[in-house]
């Protein structure tokens, strides 16, 4: 039952929500039709998307590979659905069934404006914005790390960040590594303990920074990264044996470690 309730899970992760319950159903609705359209669509539309459910839903098959070779990206597996191509064939068909033009029109027109109203723009300030440089990556990370580059004493530098600057920093330095990049929130692998430690705090609004600082020490990680709109810390952080090297953006404050 607990792989029940996981699998479900991703599935309604993957959905996201009202609209996309909404267009699932009429995804499901036209599939069921294909069955019944011809052998045509059965063996090319039908069995196909209907394999990819029936290995989804199955708690066995989440269990035994999900668990082991897709952790964090099970819900991967729905992109092998022809969902809008289904959609787009089935009521096409179903429309060329009616005799005159002007129906045939006014069905496609309504299934175009049933998907529209339900569905969720995509060209919208969730999805889309300006870009900040020719990266495309946040300006602060290019930042922290051409900083971390002018500091560095070997080919590349260890370093903790705020998790929403896990991926940006990395695509653009390969100098600036990272204690744990996005693995840390369940994709691809685990990460160690002492790591696991260290992303908790920095996921908490009152992080513990004697520990962070700790294990930042043990791993030879000389730089932190703090978020001082989110992290609430002491600026002076010199008793942990760190201080404060620079401000990014007025909110991102970089320390390094104190030598000896």
């Amino acid at each position: 039952m607990g792989y029940v309730l996981a699998v479900w899970g991703e599935f309604v992760n993957f959905i996201g929500g009202r609209s996309g319950v909404i267009h699932f159903v009429l995804f499901a609705a036209a599939l069921v039709c294909c069955f019944f359209l011809g052998k045509w669509e059965r063996r090319r539309l039908f069995f196909p998307a209907a394999l990819v459910l029936v290995f989804f839903f199955n708690p066995f098959f989440y269990k035994y590979v999900g668990m082991r070779f897709l952790s964090g990206v099970y819900w991967r597996l729905l992109w092998m659905l022809p969902s809008s191509f289904v959609l787009a064939y089935t009521v096409v068909k179903l429309s060329y069934r009616l005799k005159k033009d002007a129906w045939r029109i006014g069905v496609v027109a309504v299934a175009c404006v049933v998907i529209a109203v339900t569905g969720k723009p995509i060209f919208s300030g969730e999805t889309y914005t300006e870009r900040e440089n020719v990266y495309e990556l946040p300006g602060a990370a290019i930042e922290i790390a051409d900083f971390v580059e002018l500091w560095m004493t070997d080919w590349k530098e260890t370093m903790i960040v705020p998790n929403e600057l896990l991926c940006s920093i990395r695509q653009y330095s390969a100098s600036a590594c990272l204690l744990y990049g996005r693995n840390a929130e369940g994709f691809i692998a685990d990460i160690g303990e002492d790591e696991a430690k260290v992303y908790q705090e920095m996921s908490s609004e009152t992080p513990d920074v004697e520990l962070i600082t700790e294990i930042a020490r043990n791993k030879n990680c000389r730089f932190i990264v703090f978020n001082t709109s989110f992290h609430q810390i002491p600026e002076d952080l010199s008793e942990y044996g760190y201080w404060r090297a620079t401000v990014i953006d007025d909110v991102y404050a970089v320390y390094c470690r104190t030598e000896g």
